[in-house]
């Protein structure tokens, strides 16, 4: 916006320097970028905020300096016309979309050019000088803000103003001179036949102000500010009416700001005044809150010294309604064009503003030093970490929102369960992850692209549902499992690599009983996946990725293993406290068993069975090794089972440990159908 500093001058007297009122008005949150001289007069170029609407005008601009400045502001005397009558056939179709429209018909009116000194002010600002009608409407527009429109009340069909919407295929052609497509979206000014205006934004050809005009019909109205916006956007159509009445113009300007106008039509074109209607929905000025605010809140907020006396003369320098309600106690009332201001916040502000940020005290904050607790939480993910990067392992943070074709991608079904983004800023972030697992190939494939092939990498982030989030850890790792210079065979990451670092993880934090079962995972090779079931509920899956899922993302000729865990389970159990077990001081007995048994029989099973005899002595079972060879029967495999025993109370014999192993071999001969090898 432009304003011209010697017009400004017509309401509050001025004497500083130029730079220094941009400096007091730029600190005061009306930035000026950029200063510039026209034909002798000084004009600012400012960005005004969207929530300073009432900025958007000279009378707005000059409250602004008479605060900053504590000089006294100089407003036009305004006188209210008398009509004749009030028969202006005005009809409004909803009173959502226009709340208040003022209509005023002046009739005899000479029409011609404007004086000098007015368009020498509209012009500097840039805007274009028409005829005297046009240009006091325009000289209104800049002085008070409100946006006002002349009609030729002859070319009026019916001599009628309806506020209604465009119904479809109406068209209009603007004082632009171009044809403009019509719809219900958008609000327009009619007569009894037609569009002669797009509301809010430009009037019509047809009915436009010219020297012909000798009768007028004044529009001051509020329009809807997202209609204004919604249509000014449509149409590709901007205009100085358009952007005010999109970011809300005052309702109480818009009668006084045609009575502006009406008496400077009267004064430089003459005409007699011949009816007014106003038409006014629902009295929006009187909602303005009441806001109390203490002279110490004040000074504490700005860290400042301020007096009552000069906190009241800011506020209502700036229009606010100001009353002592106790001592120390202020009650602010803003002003109907402020509906920025709605807490004690906002009025501090109102104070420092003006005041002056740079002229308020410097300081350091009192800093008390406190006793702040760690969230357990943190600490236990924290441990976790330290726990993984001690396996070899490095942390990756991957991206949470992910598209509709990277879950098809993983095999993950678009189910209702997905939560779906509602104003995605790209494809890629359509939807909140349901599985690490497609971050996590996003960054594997990146890495192997550039040539680093030998990942361990783990993260701690959040997965998403409909029923909520969930904390989980994902570990994956390719290829190499150890780099030694001693061993010149590598050796190639495995399902049990991984494994490993899963086991080992709960046998630290979980310290309670887990398993791992059987699972078919639809992004995993089948027999190469198991689900994690921690006292019997599935907390998360573990496998090597099938290399169709691989193949879309790339990754070619190389074996990934993924696990996933729900880590608020973990948690859980890492909380209750581990009481302290004293050494055994009597020696164990280990005894081995070989077995050949069924290829698909796990050793997760036959360690079910064992702990089903519930055998007292009984403190540890390993897995020694597994044999595939000739001398087993098809579909056979040989497996070694070592079990230790142990009492707590003396040195067990032969004779009870042999007791308590046979009836364990028995068990498991007879349970799984297996031969002792």
């Amino acid at each position: 916006m432009k304003i011209n500093l010697n017009w400004i001058k017509d309401y509050i007297d001025i004497s500083n320097k130029v730079d220094e009122l941009a400096y007091k008005l730029t600190l005061s949150g009306q930035e000026v970028e950029k200063i510039e001289k026209i034909d002798g007069d000084t004009i600012f170029e400012l960005e005004v905020t969207p929530n300073r609407p009432d900025c958007l005008n000279l009378i707005g601009l000059s409250r602004e300096f008479s605060a900053i400045l504590n000089k006294s502001l100089k407003k036009p005397r305004i006188k209210k016309t008398k009509f004749l009558n009030s028969k202006c056939d005005i009809t409004i179709k909803d009173k959502k979309d226009c709340s208040r429209y003022v209509g005023a018909i002046i009739n005899g009116v000479n029409v011609k050019q404007a004086p000098k000194s007015i368009v020498k002010k509209i012009s500097s600002v840039g805007l274009r000088s028409v005829n005297n009608i046009v240009d006091i409407t325009n000289f209104c527009l800049m002085e008070t803000g409100q946006p006002m429109h002349a009609f030729d009340y002859d070319k009026l069909v019916g001599g009628k103003i309806i506020v209604r919407r465009a119904k479809k295929g109406e068209k209009i052609i603007a004082i632009d001179g171009v044809a403009y497509d019509l719809d219900p979206s958008i609000l327009i000014i009619a007569d009894e036949k037609s569009p002669v205006a797009i509301a809010g934004v430009m009037g019509g050809k047809d009915t436009e102000v010219t020297e012909s005009t000798k009768n007028i019909l004044l529009e001051s109205a509020y329009f809807d500010p997202i209609l204004i916006r919604r249509a000014s956007r449509k149409l590709a159509l901007r205009s100085e009416a358009s952007y005010r009445f999109e970011r809300g113009v005052d309702i109480d300007v818009v009668e006084t700001g045609a009575y502006r106008a009406i008496n400077l039509i009267q004064e430089l074109a003459g005409g007699a005044a011949v009816s007014k209607k106003d038409v006014y929905f629902g009295k929006i000025k009187k909602s303005q809150a009441k806001i109390d605010v203490t002279i110490d809140q004040i000074n504490s907020l700005l860290g400042a010294s301020l007096s009552t006396t000069k906190i009241k003369n800011i506020l209502k320098k700036l229009e606010c309604n100001v009353s002592e309600k106790k001592k120390n106690i202020l009650q602010i009332i803003p002003p109907s064009f402020r509906n920025d201001i709605k807490k004690e916040v906002d009025v501090i502000e109102e104070v420092a503003r003006v005041i002056g940020f740079d002229n308020l005290p410097l300081k350091l904050p009192e800093i008390k030093a406190q006793d702040i607790v760690s969230s357990r939480k943190w600490v236990f993910k924290n441990n976790l970490r330290y726990a993984l990067t001690g396996q070899g392992l490095d942390e990756i943070i991957s991206y949470t929102m992910v598209g509709k074709k990277v879950l098809e991608n993983a095999n993950i079904a678009c189910s209702k369960e997905i939560v779906r983004n509602q104003n995605p800023l790209t494809e890629d972030q359509e939807f909140l992850r349901t599985d690490s697992l497609p971050s996590i190939l996003n960054i594997v494939s990146l890495n192997i692209k550039r040539g680093q092939k030998d990942l361990k990498f783990f993260e701690l982030g959040k997965v998403y549902s409909a029923s909520g989030e969930k904390d989980v850890l994902s570990l994956v790792m390719t290829r190499v499992a150890k780099k030694d210079w001693r061993s010149p065979k590598k050796e190639e990451i495995d399902f049990y690599d991984i494994k490993g670092i899963v086991e080992n993880i709960l046998n630290r934090f979980a310290r309670e009983e887990y398993r791992f079962s059987k699972a078919k995972s639809s992004c995993c090779q089948k027999g190469k996946s198991a689900e994690i079931l921690f006292k019997n509920k599935v907390i998360g899956f573990l496998g090597k990725i099938d290399t169709s899922v691989l193949d879309r993302w790339d990754i070619k000729h190389q074996d990934v293993f993924f696990a996933q865990v729900e880590t608020d389970s973990v948690f859980d159990a890492s909380e209750k406290n581990v009481k302290y077990k004293a050494v055994c001081e009597y020696p164990r007995v280990v005894r081995d068993i070989s077995l050949s048994l069924k290829e698909n029989i796990s050793y997760q099973e036959i360690k079910d069975v064992i702990l089903s005899v519930k055998e007292p002595l009984l403190v540890e079972i390993d897995f020694v090794e597994q044999y595939l060879g000739e001398k087993l029967l098809e579909g056979q495999r040989g497996m070694t089972i070592s079990l230790t025993y142990q009492s707590l109370k003396k040195t067990l014999t032969e004779q009870e440990v042999e007791k308590a192993h046979s009836v364990i071999c028995q068990k498991i001969l007879s349970d799984l159908q297996a031969i002792k090898r």
